[in-house]
């Protein structure tokens, strides 16, 4: 319970009083070298007393008196309170804050003719640099489980990107949203369940090496050839 201040005022004259009575009573065996234990510890009591308002903590004579516990006590929780606001704060931030990067799109038509004359200036700028005389070919021939792995990926995305397209799902990603993404929208929707959402990532993930010219694994190879047709199926199937 806190008392209001008059009425700490009233109790501390009072105490003060009383000591002050005893004292007098017992100031000829004081004044004579007759002091007993209690008539020093009511002096040491009676000085702490008289000392504690002027200063926040007083120890006398093995007597320690304190004025401000309390407020030391709501000051030091007030500022755990603002820690703990601070460290949320900056959790939320960190959990909220996500890098976003745009990758331009392919140049329009109009435009492939310019940058075809730059391609081919750069392309023989480096082969006079370096010297090769090798002809142009091409010849760019790939392994049919690549081209499988390619086709597989290349339908999973069309069949993903025609899902959206028809819903507007992904807009507000970007102009050519990730497919991971895409895919994690149209789970989001509804469109897709949790289940089919996570086949086509792992589905997805073992197609991508041979995309970026990754040796693939005859059990990748046979993993997509697998479950591809089917899970291509299942996403041609929604209308």
């Amino acid at each position: 319970m806190q008392l209001p201040n008059w009425a700490k005022i009233l109790w501390w004259s009072i105490l003060v009083g009383v000591l002050t009575y005893f004292l007098r009573e017992r100031l000829p065996d004081l004044l004579t070298g007759k002091a007993a234990a209690a008539d020093i510890a009511a002096f040491g009591v009676w000085m702490a007393l008289l000392l504690a308002p002027l200063f926040n903590e007083v120890t006398l004579l093995g007597v320690t008196l304190k004025n401000q516990i309390e407020e030391l006590k709501d000051h030091i929780a007030t500022q755990i309170a603002d820690v703990r606001a601070d460290v949320r704060n900056a959790v939320d931030v960190r959990a909220t804050v996500s890098p976003t990067f745009n990758l331009p799109g392919p140049p329009s038509d109009a435009q492939l003719p310019a940058i075809e004359a730059q391609v081919k200036a750069a392309v023989a700028a480096a082969l006079a640099e370096h010297g090769s005389s090798t002809p142009v070919s091409t010849d760019f021939v790939v392994s049919d489980d690549v081209a499988y792995l390619f086709a597989t990926r290349y339908h999973i995305e069309s069949e993903l990107r025609r899902l959206a397209s028809d819903r507007e799902i992904g807009a507000t990603i970007r102009r050519v949203p990730p497919t991971h993404l895409l895919s994690r929208s149209l789970v989001e929707s509804g469109l897709l369940s949790p289940r089919l959402g996570n086949a086509i990532r792992e589905v997805y993930s073992v197609c991508s090496p041979a995309i970026h010219g990754e040796p693939v694994t005859a059990a990748q190879v046979s993993f997509v050839r697998d479950v591809g047709p089917e899970l291509i199926a299942a996403l041609r199937s929604i209308e």
